[in-house]
């Protein structure tokens, strides 16, 4: 029956996958635990209890989710950002900013709830572009504390391509086989001369026009079958320009009005705002002064004014629109605005010239804007645009680099290489240091890309795979801690937080759950001057409703949704705990734990007076290690009778603890001990353990009470009868 001395000198490699129980050969598995909930793994090796939440103000709405955006302009002026539906509301220093009459200050949005998780941002000094494929890109900008904009991105040129026009009117066809000559009839004036020899396309049906009997009328002949003979308005569309010659009254200078004719009808009212390229210039029309007459201005200077024949110049639209969408992802990269994936060109990559974020016209020049498709052999949508050593381009299908080589991104010099294939989630990635954190395509799985030394390109391992279950439901919102310990913080759909503890340099990856009374919903982390700060958006049922809240996490507090309060000469009865209405909570009353009490009224009455309290809704902390591996004279330990005959616990600043149930004492008695708050205990304790298991020899080491809680490491007296 040997017995030995084990010692766990560190909880690394966090909470462990139930598949990896019989992993006793893997490094990881003497560093690992078998249950981490509601406390953190440390680089240094302990673990301690999470921080509790303070609570800081009531949501907008209490029955539409929201979602929490970071808005940093410094370390001293960082602002979190409640998203709520078609709303905004600003937190700073801990509290929620108040406007003139003493209300929440708000901005309107044009995002209902629906929309909040496909919002995409990036911020630049003090403005922030917002983007979302059904909205055009918008942008929130801080004047003063309490004085915001949010209003569509002023672009002073949006990216625009040669895409036909989608008349507001129903067409019919008189047939729909290839080959065959129909009549086109429409539902309000569409067809002009100039539309003779272009391309109608609708659905997977093209067919070229051979002749304009009126607005209303047209023939054609068809190239490739059309599905039906009838489609509404919008759903179909005149691809190319005009064909007809057009001249210029003048080429230059940039800025100059001048004009386009054509000797057959040309113009239409909705071609005001598009873009003329002609002569090697580009016009942007203006004005419509008849069907063969334009004005426009000039924004690149022409070659010559001489007349340009059909199909020699184009008449271009904006490509970001209501019928093709806005893009849905956004960064900043070479200084320049970068804008992706709109659901009608998902995989085309816009970027604005050098220094101007609102000019995306494009050219050949060094600093001009520039449009391009990733090419791949399928249709990979881009989800996300992130960016280490290189630009990268995150798609359901695959990662992308982007970038110029070893020089920058010109309109010359683009490199597109695929690096990995995994495919890219809904949930907005992460950086940390120089790897991004990035979801999976099912939203299940947590991968880190970044540049590979010895392989020469990318790659971008699975961080999770170790600890799979602790993001199996999937995960919906994500945040990057990097002060005072570096933690990623994700929500998973079942309203439960997950935590990665992650060092490289370490070789630390140590996963835990953080769970709280109710379900969060979005976090988001803001510099501070002591660190960083993690807040949540969080549902909770209180009063028999369900309400949501936007809390902190805070070290000074060990309950969620907590208050603090303090009182000159001391009270027994403290008020204004309204978001904690109905509720058990647990009461620390000058550093001393009380009884729980039940909140009634928005009060609570202690059975003495305190001067100082925190009132808030309790948490347990739970670290359960799992069963040690050594080797007997006749092998493995595992599956025989196992038993745990004696543990030391080596503690830092704890106050509190219960290992399977058994409470560890740590208050000294003498004189006057009982009406001071417990000192924070640094050592070792010891305990004694009987009876035996077959297999399995586990300790689960809790702190119920709201105190302090840190675990260095656990030596254990382990016997085995084999």
């Amino acid at each position: 029956m040997p017995r030995i001395t084990i010692v766990q000198t560190n909880f690394t490699a966090g909470e462990l996958s139930p598949r990896l129980l019989g992993r006793v050969d893997i490094a990881r598995y003497s560093n690992g635990a078998k249950r981490i909930e509601n406390a953190t793994p440390l680089v240094h090796g302990g673990v301690t209890r999470r921080p509790g939440l303070r609570f800081v103000a009531r949501a907008k709405h209490a029955d539409k989710k929201a979602r929490l955006i970071p808005y940093v302009f410094n370390r001293d002026q960082a602002y979190v950002v409640e998203f709520g539906d078609r709303s905004l509301r600003f937190y700073a220093n801990g509290a929620q900013i108040l406007g003139a009459d003493g209300a929440p200050y708000e901005i309107a949005t044009p995002y209902t709830e629906d929309m909040l998780f496909e919002i995409d941002y990036v911020q630049g000094a003090d403005t922030m572009f917002v983007a979302h494929p059904e909205v055009p890109i918008q942008r929130l900008r801080r004047f003063d504390h309490d004085n915001w904009s949010f209003a569509p991105a002023p672009f002073v040129v949006t990216p625009f391509d040669e895409i036909g026009l989608r008349p507001d009117a129903a067409l019919s066809l008189s047939a729909s086989g290839v080959g065959e000559t129909v009549e086109l009839h429409v539902s309000a004036d569409v067809f002009i001369a100039s539309d003779l020899g272009r391309e109608l396309a609708a659905g997977a049906g093209v067919a070229t026009i051979v002749s304009v009997a009126g607005a209303r009328a047209a023939t054609a002949k068809i190239l490739i079958a059309f599905e039906k003979q009838s489609y509404e308005g919008k759903t179909w569309n005149l691809a190319g320009s005009p064909q007809a010659t057009l001249e210029a009254s003048a080429k230059d200078p940039i800025g100059a009005v001048i004009t386009l004719s054509s000797s057959v009808p040309v113009w239409r009212h909705e071609d005001i705002g598009k873009f003329v390229e002609i002569n090697r210039g580009l016009v942007e029309l203006s004005a419509r002064a008849s069907a063969v007459s334009a004005t426009g201005i000039v924004r690149k200077a022409l070659d010559s004014s001489v007349a340009s024949p059909a199909g020699a110049w184009s008449l271009e639209s904006g490509v970001w629109n209501e019928v093709d969408g806005y893009p849905r992802s956004v960064t900043l990269s070479e200084q320049r605005l970068v804008a992706a994936g709109s659901p009608g060109y998902p995989q085309t990559v816009w970027m604005s010239r050098v220094g101007e974020y609102l000019n995306f016209e494009t050219g050949v020049a060094d600093d001009d804007a520039i449009a391009f498709t990733i090419s791949s052999d399928q249709i990979n949508p881009i989800a996300h645009l992130a960016q280490t050593r290189s630009l990268i381009a995150l798609t359901y299908g695959g990662e992308f680099t982007l970038s110029g080589g070893d020089k920058a991104i010109t309109p010359t010099n683009i490199q597109v290489k695929n690096q990995t294939v995994y495919g890219c989630g809904t949930v907005r990635p992460v950086r940390v240091g120089n790897e991004v954190f990035f979801v999976q395509r099912a939203n299940k799985k947590l991968r880190a890309m970044s540049y590979k030394f010895d392989l020469d390109a990318f790659g971008a391992p699975d961080l999770s795979v170790l600890a799979e279950h602790i993001i199996a439901p999937g995960i919906r919102d994500m945040a990057y801690q990097q002060e005072n310990e570096s933690l990623v913080w994700l929500v998973r759909a079942d309203g439960v937080a997950a935590t990665l503890t992650i060092d490289r340099d370490q070789d630390v990856i140590g996963w835990a759950r953080q769970e709280t009374d109710g379900r969060f919903e979005s976090v988001a982390a803001i510099p501070s001057a002591s660190g960083e700060e993690v807040w949540a958006l969080v549902c909770r049922g209180v009063g028999g409703e369900s309400v949501r809240s936007v809390e902190r996490f805070d070290a000074t507090v060990r309950t969620d949704s907590a208050m603090t309060g303090s009182h000159l000469d001391g009270s027994a009865v403290w008020e204004n705990l309204g978001h904690l209405e109905g509720k058990e909570v647990d009461v620390l009353a000058d550093g001393i734990v009380m009884r729980r009490q039940r909140v009634e009224n928005a009060r609570i009455t202690l059975e003495r007076t305190a001067k100082t309290i925190e009132v808030g809704l309790p948490y347990t902390t739970t670290i359960e290690t799992l069963t040690p591996e050594v080797q007997g004279p006749t092998g493995s330990a595992q599956g025989n009778s196992l038993r745990v005959s004696e543990a030391t616990l080596k503690f830092l600043e704890t106050i509190g603890c219960e290992i399977d149930g058994q409470e560890i004492p740590f208050r000294d008695f003498g004189r006057d001990a009982l009406d001071r708050p417990i000192a924070p205990y640094t050592g070792d304790y010891r305990v004694e353990k009987l009876g035996w298991g077959r297999g399995e020899a586990t300790l689960c080491i809790r702190q119920k009470k709201p105190l302090p809680f840190h675990l260095l490491s656990v030596v254990k007296k382990f016997q085995f009868n084999d």
